[in-house]
This record gives structure tokens, sequence and C-alpha cells, in this order.
């Protein structure tokens, strides 16, 4: 990735073998993954691969039935294989150390009534119990580095879909959250909109931000990750560099899945050579 911030080797993230199943359904079969800081971690794969389920189990949005999660070093979660309990924190608990994640959903989740700068400082007011003072400062300033300056004052209606996007960018960042993660941020947007958003999310990444992204836009993978995970049928098939992965795959699946992003790789040429 052609950022200019130092990679710093602690450990955010640690997931070991992730179960989860909806019904008879297993949908992760034992991923393990870990993530450090400052790190740009790419999910990609077929739909109904397990990459918005493994994203969500990393603030248990979705609970797994089995596997262990630490986030910052704090253990969150642990399950055995039977679903037994090797750990329970309090909700209190499990809910401060999940503010340590911002997540951008693909749809906005902004609260319609109120304005730009009032759905950033919702969660330092409640949630950290920061002066209003405080959280107006820090959310005119999220809002400025979004382009969104001059909006702030409006509600999602009157925002479009991009502009909406960037606000829940910069809600997710006013949490100071030690990493942020995105489900297919660009999915719900028209195509002249997506541009603006994958700008900003270049931008956060090159300021030195852990990030775990699920996305279909293998250019942009390309340009932005660290690492590229490729997740067929509940398991991690391929990990590593996007070049790696993306450029020179050995996974028939992954052959496959690629092969639209091979079709454009010539266009990525000069980058590919400067790296």
């Amino acid at each position: 990735m052609a950022a200019s911030s130092p990679r710093s080797s602690a450990q955010i993230l640690d997931l070991a073998g992730i179960r989860l199943r909806f019904g008879n359904h297993e949908v992760l079969k034992g991923v393990d993954l870990k993530v450090e800081a400052g790190q740009v971690v790419v999910l990609i794969g077929a739909s109904g691969s397990g990459k918005t389920s493994l994203l969500r189990c990393i603030n248990l949005l979705n609970q797994p039935y089995a596997g262990r999660i630490d986030i910052d070093g704090e253990r969150i979660f642990d399950h055995d294989n039977h679903g037994r309990d090797r750990i329970r924190l309090p909700m209190r608990e499990i809910n401060k150390i999940r503010s340590h994640t911002g997540m951008v959903f693909q749809q906005f989740n902004l609260f319609p009534h109120m304005t730009a700068l009032e759905n950033v400082m919702e969660g330092p007011v409640i949630v950290q119990m920061k002066s209003k003072a405080e959280a107006r400062a820090r959310a005119m300033e999220l809002l400025a580095s979004m382009g969104l300056e001059q909006h702030v004052d409006k509600r999602p209606a009157q925002l479009s879909g991009g502009q909406q996007q960037r606000v829940a960018i910069a809600r997710g960042m006013a949490m100071n959250p030690k990493v942020m993660l995105f489900d297919e941020p660009t999915s719900a947007l028209d195509p002249e909109l997506v541009g603006e958003v994958l700008k900003a999310m270049v931008a956060l990444a090159k300021s030195g931000m852990t990030m775990v992204v699920v996305t279909h836009e293998l250019g942009f993978a390309f340009e932005i990750a660290d690492r590229v995970v490729f997740l067929d049928a509940g398991r991690i098939i391929a990990d590593g560099p996007p070049a790696e992965v993306l450029l020179h795959p050995e996974h028939p699946r992954l052959k496959g899945f690629v092969t639209r992003f091979h079709e454009s790789a010539e266009m990525l040429r000069p980058f590919l050579d400067a790296r």
C-alpha cells in the first residue's frame, strides 16, 4: 500500500477458530484472522462466502458458537467447540470494548431526524460522556476531513448517498476507534458516487488507521490493502499481499473469482511497477 505512515507490529485483532451458524447452516468453519495496528485487510469472496458474517463477529454483532476473539489484547469471546463458555463478560464490558471498533454499514444507518453534525456528535456525548463542546469540535474536524464542512447542518435526506456514507465514516471515527470495519461501504451507492467514498477511505488508510474492509471493488483492494483475504464457503482460502492474491492466484476458486480483475490488470501495471 502506498501509505506514508509507519506500520506498527502491535496486534489489534486476533480471531481464532471462529465458527458461526444460522440454524443448521454453518457459515464460518473455523476461521483464524490476525490484524496488526495500521494494517488494511480487505476481505473478498463470492456472495455467501462468509465475509460480512466474519466482519460482524469482530464486535459480536454476530456471536459465534465457537472460537476466540481478542480486541487490542482484551479477550471478549471464548467458547469451545461445544458452545461452552470459557469467558463471558458482562454486556456493559463488551459494549465498552466494542466501542474500540467503528463500523460502517452498506446502508448508512444515520439518524434521520439529526443533522450530519448531530449524528457524528451522538456517540461521544452519549457513550463516552464527552461535553457537547468537545464533541462538536471533533465532529466539525472529522466532517471537514470528509469534505462535508458545507453540509454539517443538513439531515440525511438532504444529502446524497456518497455524502451520507462519508458522514457515517466520520461518525465511526468520532469514537476514536482502534479499528474501523467497513461492510460493502459502496454497494448501495450510485456508480458516480462510489469514487468519493473510496477516496475518503484511501485517505483514512494513509493516516494509519487499522481497517478491515469487505468489498467487491477489487481495484480498490489492490490499491489500499496490505493484505487481501479470500473467503470461500466459510473458510479462508488465501491470505497475502494484493499483488500475490489478485495477480497470481493459485487456488482454482480464487482464480475464477479474480478473472474480471485480471481483464483490467494492465491498467494497474504502472502502479504495480512502482510498488
